[in-house]
């Protein structure tokens, strides 16, 4: 078979589509040594655009390329900016990923100063009081849920009645978002509202934040908190109301152990390992303030 009567196939690495050279193009290609590697350069730069805007997959995501690192001297268009943007794009990116708002939630034990971890789900940001476009402390308060019978609360409630550290109730989250190869490390006070038993019970606002958090459980959620202590040795659980619901389907009001957890963060650290880009974010005075360091 004649090569000038022949189609030639092109495959991109790690690409599963093939591209197309016709005749014509082999023709011209093999006439000149300059053209050859010209028009190669094209096709090769259309079947990059191609991929890049049809057939882009989920790893593709986060990813910076070389000219953009060059137009910014290193740093992609998001490096400028702090972690409160920058997380909601991590958090955008991770959307479709089943236990994508899945973090750790680390605290100290007071009695054997030991670390305890474990994971909980992300519930998002507390709404701010204020409407003013600023990213301060009150913006970026982090909700979760916990039950007011579990270690964790009692770690951070006996830490702050014991020590004399400055800021007893801190804790550290890890939120880890696989797509895109971002970590960030947020460490902050922890609070809780529910019970009777905590400061922030009295805030109104709060209060109502914890209310529409217990509506907005699944119905097998809501029935964990009328499950017996945890922790304990086990037993056969009580009754419980079927999905937290009375007689009529009608949602109950939360049990004083339903606690709405909230952090508030002081200080992030960043880490992109795609180009191994690190920031470190710091909240000073209700403002927040960012540097880059080496990772």
């Amino acid at each position: 078979m004649s090569l000038r009567k022949s189609f030639v196939w092109l495959h991109v690495a790690s690409a599963s589509t093939a591209f197309c050279i016709k005749p014509s193009f082999v023709s011209s290609a093999l006439s000149s040594p300059f053209h050859q590697v010209n028009n190669l350069n094209r096709s090769r730069s259309s079947s990059e655009l191609f991929m890049s805007t049809s057939n882009a997959g989920l790893s593709d995501i986060g990813k910076v390329s070389s000219k953009d690192k060059r137009a910014n001297n290193g740093m992609s268009s998001d490096d400028k900016t702090c972690w409160r943007d920058k997380i909601e794009l991590s958090a955008a990116r991770a959307r479709k990923v089943r236990g994508g708002n899945y973090v750790q939630l680390a605290t100290v034990d007071p009695q054997t100063m030991e670390p305890r971890c474990r994971t909980v789900v992300f519930r998002g940001f507390l709404q701010p009081q204020s409407s003013k476009d600023t990213i301060n402390e009150t913006s970026c308060v982090m909700k979760m849920i916990t039950d007011g019978r579990s270690n964790k609360v009692e770690e951070i409630s006996n830490r702050a009645k014991n020590t004399s550290d400055v800021e007893p109730r801190t804790a550290e989250m890890v939120w880890w978002f696989s797509k895109s190869s971002e970590q960030y490390r947020i460490r902050g006070r922890l609070a809780f509202v529910g019970g009777g038993d905590f400061e922030n019970d009295k805030d109104e606002l709060l209060s109502l934040a914890r209310k529409q958090q217990w509506g907005n459980l699944s119905d097998m959620a809501r029935e964990q908190f009328y499950w017996k202590n945890p922790g304990t040795s086990y037993e056969s659980q009580a009754e419980v109301p079927l999905g937290g619901r009375d007689d009529d389907g009608k949602v109950l009001p939360p049990p004083n152990n339903f606690l709405l957890m909230l952090l508030y963060p002081k200080r992030v650290d960043y880490l992109r390992l795609t180009d191994n880009f690190r920031q470190i974010d710091e909240l000073d005075s209700d403002t927040w303030s960012w540097e880059r360091v080496n990772p």
